[in-house]
């Protein structure tokens, strides 16, 4: 009969050293460097959050607030009628005036291909979140924005993600989906 030898490592501490209790190892270091890899603390601590800087609030004008609503209320509707599409229930030609023609295509695409859950129901919009996608290129308040939400199939939620451009047109500024993720 053998026996096997095991050995068992010694767990690193996750309280402090008791009063009077030998001292610990040295730490392992870097050997490139000839450094700890990590500094030990100075002492327990005091219970005290450390200052921060007084960060500036930076508040959005009337102007940039109506332009993100604005972009909130078509990412919202867009993303509604590309998941129609998507699900078979309205005719990818039917967006052509929000949809780029590239995402006409993926639309049309999208609409025949397997997508992920389709069986599970229709997609439900839950939350569009929309942010800058950069500086201002005409200083009005008009440029890309990035959209970001949920929707749902069923009982699972799903992620989508996207890109509206605002272009100027003789009524105004005409947001056009420009590019569109869903996982």
């Amino acid at each position: 009969m053998t026996s096997e030898v095991v050995h068992v490592a010694r767990l690193p501490r996750s309280e402090p050293p008791e009063i009077g209790a030998a001292p610990a190892r040295a730490r392992p270091t870097d050997r490139s460097a000839g450094r700890a890899l990590s500094s030990p603390r100075p002492g327990p601590h005091s219970g005290r959050s450390t200052p921060r800087p007084n960060l500036a609030v930076v508040r959005p004008s009337e102007a940039d607030a109506r332009t993100a609503a604005a972009a909130r209320h078509v990412a919202d509707r867009v993303l509604r009628l590309t998941l129609e599409v998507v699900d078979r229930r309205r005719p990818a030609a039917s967006l052509r005036a929000v949809l780029s023609p590239a995402m006409v295509g993926m639309a049309t695409a999208l609409s025949t291909a397997a997508v992920p859950g389709r069986t599970l129901g229709v997609a439900v919009v839950r939350t569009v979140h929309v942010r800058a996608a950069g500086p201002v290129p005409d200083g009005a308040g008009h440029g890309d924005v990035e959209v970001f939400g949920t929707y749902s199939r069923g009982d699972r939620v799903f992620a989508v993600a996207a890109r509206l451009t605002a272009r100027r047109n003789t009524t105004g500024p005409a947001w056009v989906l420009t590019s569109l993720r869903l996982s």
